[in-house]
């Protein structure tokens, strides 16, 4: 009889770990909007809806890349000095010229991914564990910058990239690009060979190397690509914006992090993906708008944001250590 019910008992706390491990975000997004109904109803009118997806876009473009780093057991913490730099190419390249858009976007792009490469040698070639590596990066970008601006950037944003700005009702420009990459990149990560790589190359670098995956030129491509993704998030803040600010990406690069782990993608790679992170983007991004909306000072934010990731962290780690 004991056994009976012991086994009752186990098969119920696999079920419950199961719930948590596939559904526990979605259901943590469902009961925070209807916290968010009761608490902040006018989170709900369609400024504030438009707002806060635009919001959910920059942050989501970061996020997306920032997961592919994440699934192959990395971290980018390089992605807010791409985005600034970005800011600082458009301006610069193109000087308030609308032809000159498209070539300074290119630059911006090849500046980008080499600065993603360059994370990616540092992680594979010189072993430096991808904290540290990404964090140096992140230092040499921001003197390059110093450097070459003198601490005051220069240049003008052409007036045609606020097309950013284009919206209808809460849709925009920047939602749609968001919508459209992580549709091109859940193809990719579920539906290629190139995805099952990396998420064999997160799981086990070792078996996989074993296999024939190029493992190492898996980790480099996923910094290149999350590099890119910066400078595409940098070129639609840029837009928006109208103006260089070295300031534009502050919290971007530590939220698209949180976004990822809210999202169930694991510090230690080969767990997690993308629909995932994009309802941790709508969590992160809903409990900012809240804060606002209720009037707290900007420090509560970082200690909501904070409490979240550490009740993430260890729900999961809690399923996950269980199941092992």
């Amino acid at each position: 009889m004991e056994t009976s019910t012991s086994v009752i008992h186990d098969k119920s706390d696999f079920r419950l770990r199961n719930l948590i491990m596939a559904y526990g975000v979605y259901i943590a997004l469902m009961l925070l909007l209807i916290v968010a109904a009761v608490v902040t109803p006018n989170l709900f009118e369609k400024e504030t809806l438009a707002v806060m997806f635009r919001q959910c876009a920059q942050l989501g473009i970061i996020a997306i890349g920032q997961t592919m780093v994440m699934l192959v057991a990395g971290l980018d913490l390089s992605v807010g000095g791409v985005i600034v730099m970005t800011s600082m190419v458009v301006a610069e390249v193109s000087n308030g010229r609308n032809e000159m858009i498209p070539a300074a976007v290119v630059v911006a792009l090849i500046i980008g991914m080499l600065i993603g490469l360059g994370n990616g040698l540092l992680v594979t070639k010189r072993k430096v564990p991808p904290l540290v590596a990404t964090l140096v990066m992140l230092f040499l970008v921001q003197g390059a910058q110093q450097a070459f601006t003198r601490g005051v950037p220069s240049g003008f944003v052409p007036e045609a990239l606020g097309i950013v700005n284009q919206s209808w009702g809460f849709l925009s420009i920047p939602l749609l690009i968001w919508i459209g990459l992580n549709a091109v990149f859940l193809v990719i990560l579920k539906g290629t060979t190139y995805g099952r790589r990396i998420y064999a190359t997160g799981s086990n670098p070792e078996a996989a190397r074993l296999t024939g995956i190029p493992v190492n030129l898996i980790k480099i491509s996923v910094y290149v690509l999350a590099s890119g993704l910066a400078v595409i998030s940098g070129v639609v803040l840029t837009g928006y914006v109208g103006y260089v600010d070295r300031f534009i990406a502050t919290g971007l690069d530590l939220d698209s992090i949180a976004a990822a782990v809210v999202g169930g993608t694991a510090f230690f790679g080969g767990r997690g993906g993308l629909l995932g992170t994009i309802a941790g983007v709508l969590i992160i991004q809903v409990l900012s708008t809240m804060v606002v909306l209720i009037g707290l000072e900007i420090e509560t934010q970082f200690i909501i944001k904070g409490l979240v990731i550490l009740a993430a962290v260890t729900l999961y780690g809690l399923a996950q250590k269980k199941d092992s």
